[in-house]
């Protein structure tokens, strides 16, 4: 009634604005081929554009002709109350090209309009348009365009679609193609005069409604009074409802003085001329129902019920003055029977719990009837219904932050949004793939360990404001639309803390001098008897990995060193494993570990694998030493060894005194090992040695090449690792000599007898030396 007014004024003022029109008009339209259009109180301050053409007196405009104009293309045309006023900025107006005006026969238009159909016939319907106010409150317009009517020769036919369920008294407005339509927007005909809005109006001759009277025939009268909601109250014209009084309002009917406590009313409506009601193929023009009246209040507390939600349940308030009975009533939901879960007294007030399963139209409507017997209706109430909302959770393990999927091995904390202001969400545990618990107000999930696949999590939907009794019900179950994978969560054991605990995970085992087991701890060197060395073993302890850790990924490493520095191949390990918790120990035994001073580096460390392992710091490192032992087989602090030595450049102390050009021999050399089997610096030596093999020249040029027997001391520094037997070392020596030759006297200068020289000599000089066979004592 309010909007019929609104537009039954908003077409009284258009018609009796007349000239004052053109003062707000912003558009202007006419046919193409029309005549021109006077400009009352303005003058065109220039040409116009898109084939509009302008008077000689610029009083006037006329359209661009039928063949060199286009419908709806906007033109722009600049005007002034006054010549002079053109050269301040003008105004601008926009013209627009219309089709021909469409004819529509009366007698034909018909709108459905709860099917959302309007029909019409007539002429020069093709790109014919169609007007009519929004359901917007903001006055938006709705239309459509009638895009192939028919040949044109012949009378056309126009269906088209409308919004469904508009009021039977809709305006509408009937344009030609390219036309505009609301404010500011004047319209002229052919002959270049200016058409009222009422002009423009589409009246239909028949108005046909799906139904005129409310789907659910109930009334409350519960306060003395009872108001009745009608789909189409435009529409009627008059009501009755004797014995009892009845008024039309806006949007229904009130139904007052109802005599006594009757259960029921007739109501009779009259529909205003052209509306009808169809009923089949036949079209009434009243209606008539028999209406329940209630005496018992009721309300939905529970709030909106949740469309598509699965196991919906709502929570329905009955009055004081109907809880007594409550129990024997008999629910419908929409149509069908809902089942009575619940019934709580609180005070005076009953809360009844129903059970009305998965909803799938936009309302709910609840009725109650007196008992099975009885089919009297005594109570109704209705709300609009919500679509399910999304959770929103989020899945995290303390210390490790979140994951996207349902550990099996250990708990993960369970965090979820509300979706509305008095509503919240509660998981739901899935019997044979989760189990939930409340923990310090959290939430806390947990697969189970024998299951694996994919589940959603499920949640109950509660509400605020319900009797303490049914807080904890789940008034519908929701669940994520994606699927979490059951599996294990993996997170590195503590391989170094637990390796100083009185139960490591993993741990290195030798034997001492008794023979008896003894456990290395990490990060202190340690010495293994020699007898000992293959009784050491890496034992990995399964037994001790906690289930929530999950599986472990681990490197085992051991690397053997000689005192040289040579890396025993045989003995390195480098083996990747899975360890399941659970089972039995997994024992490595090492082994070519060989000789005295063979120095043992045992490692396990994670592999950091992302896709396994949850890890509060991943690392780029493709894996990071978890714990690491060293130990090193003892030896003696005494080696005597053989070397063969190239001294260059050996000096003869004693007379005659000289250098000693080319010198090989072997040696034996006496030391002392420190305790990681290096050999000292200075050493004893004892050995043969070709002296003087090549003459050069000097005081010993004649000197006879000879073979000595050395003794002495010597100042060794190795040059480097090498194989064993193959080390090279600089050295410097001073040594007693015997050499084994013929006699040899000197030659004085002056030419007198020389003098035999001696056999012993002092030799002192530097040398190279390669090889160290021999043995520790």
């Amino acid at each position: 009634m309010k909007r019929q007014r609104r537009w039954v004024a908003l077409l009284v003022v258009w018609s009796l604005a007349g000239g004052a029109a053109w003062a707000q008009a912003t558009v202007v339209q006419a046919p193409l081929g029309g005549q021109p259009l006077p400009l009352p109180g303005r003058v065109a301050c220039g040409p116009a554009t898109e084939g509009w053409t302008v008077s000689e007196d610029s009083r006037s405009v006329r359209p661009p002709s039928s063949r060199g104009g286009r419908v709806g293309q906007p033109g722009v045309l600049q005007v002034a109350p006054t010549a002079s006023e053109c050269t301040s900025p003008p105004e601008t107006i926009t013209l627009v090209a219309t089709g021909a005006f469409p004819e529509a026969d009366p007698a034909s238009v018909l709108l459905a309009a709860d099917e959302g159909r309007l029909e019409l016939r007539g002429r020069g319907l093709t790109g014919a348009q169609v007007f009519w106010p929004g359901a917007s409150r903001d006055g938006r317009l709705e239309h459509e365009t009638c895009l192939d009517a028919g040949p044109s020769e012949l009378p056309q036919t126009c269906v088209l679609p409308v919004r469904r369920g508009v009021p039977a008294d809709v305006p509408l407005f009937l344009l030609p193609a390219g036309a505009r339509f609301g404010d500011g927007v004047l319209t002229f005909d052919a002959s270049g005069r200016r058409l009222e809005p009422a002009e423009l109006r589409l009246r239909p001759s028949r108005v046909v409604l799906a139904s005129v009277l409310p789907g659910v025939l109930a009334l409350d009268l519960s306060a003395g009074e009872g108001r009745l909601a009608l789909p189409h109250p435009e529409a009627i014209a008059a009501v009755d409802c004797s014995p009892a009084r009845c008024e039309l309002s806006e949007d229904g009917v009130f139904v007052r003085a109802v005599p006594g406590l009757p259960t029921s009313l007739g109501l009779r409506v009259r529909l205003v001329p052209r509306v009808f009601v169809s009923r089949g193929e036949a079209l009434e023009s009243t209606a008539s129902a028999v209406l329940q009246l209630l005496h018992c209040p009721v309300e939905l507390a529970s709030g909106p019920p949740l469309r598509g939600a699965e196991d919906v349940r709502v929570v329905v308030r009955v009055d004081p003055r109907c809880a007594q009975g409550v129990r024997s009533f008999r629910w419908r939901a929409n149509g069908e029977p809902a089942e009575v879960v619940q019934v709580v007294r609180e005070e005076e007030v009953a809360f009844v719990l129903l059970r009305v399963g998965r909803l799938g139209a936009d309302r709910l409507t609840l009725t109650a009837t007196r008992s099975e017997v009885d089919p009297t209706v005594i109570a109704t109430t209705s709300a609009d219904t919500l679509p399910v909302p999304q959770p929103r959770a989020s899945l995290e393990l303390p210390g490790f932050g979140k994951i996207d999927f349902i550990p099996t091995n250990r708990e993960a904390s369970l965090s979820v949004a509300s979706p509305a202001e008095a509503a919240r969400l509660v998981p739901l545990p899935v019997v044979g793939a989760y189990s939930v618990r409340m923990e310090q107000g959290r939430f806390r999930v947990r697969g189970d360990e024998n299951s694996s696949g994919f589940v959603p999590l499920r949640f109950g939907y509660r509400v605020e404001g319900l009797p303490q009794a049914l807080r904890s019900v789940d008034l519908a179950v929701v669940q994520e639309r994606t699927q979490r994978a059951l599996r294990e969560a993996s997170v590195p054991a503590p391989l170094g803390a637990s390796a100083l605990s009185e139960e490591p995970l993993v741990e290195f085992l030798c034997a001492d001098r008794e023979g008896k087991s003894q456990r290395i701890l990490p990060g202190q060197p340690t010495r293994i008897p020699f007898d000992a060395r293959d009784s050491c073993r890496i034992a990995i302890h399964r037994e001790r990995l906690r289930p929530e850790d999950g599986l472990q990924e681990i490197i085992l490493e051991v690397d053997v060193t000689s005192a040289n520095g040579v890396v025993r191949e045989a003995a390195r390990v480098n083996e990747r494993m899975v360890l399941q918790p659970g089972g039995e120990p997994r024992t490595f035994w090492l082994k070519n570990v060989l000789e005295q001073f063979d120095r043992i580096v045992v490692r396990v460390s994670h592999v950091v694998d992302e896709s396994r392992y949850l890890l509060a710091a991943p690392s780029s490192r493709a894996s990071l030493p978890s714990v690491q032992w060293a130990a090193t087989v003892e030896g003696s602090r005494l080696r005597l060894y053989a070397t063969a030595t190239i001294p260059s450049g050996l000096y003869r102390l004693n007379q005659p005194t000289g250098q000693l050009t080319l010198n090989f021999g072997l040696l034996s050399r006496l030391t002392l090992l420190d305790e990681h089997g290096k050999e000292g610096l200075f050493g004893l030596e004892l050995g043969l040695m070709g002296v003087g093999l090549v003459q050069t020249g000097g005081l010993l040029n004649d000197y006879p090449p000879t073979l000595a027997a050395v003794a002495g001391l010597g100042i060794r520094v190795p040059l480097g690792g090498g194989p064993a037997g193959g080390q090279a070392a600089l050295s410097i020596h001073i040594w007693g000599a015997y050499e084994f030759r013929e006699a040899y006297f000197t030659k004085p200068v002056d030419g007198s007898p020389g003098r035999e020289v001696g056999r012993w000599a002092l030799i002192f000089g530097p040398s190279i030396s390669l090889g160290n066979i021999g043995m520790n004592l």
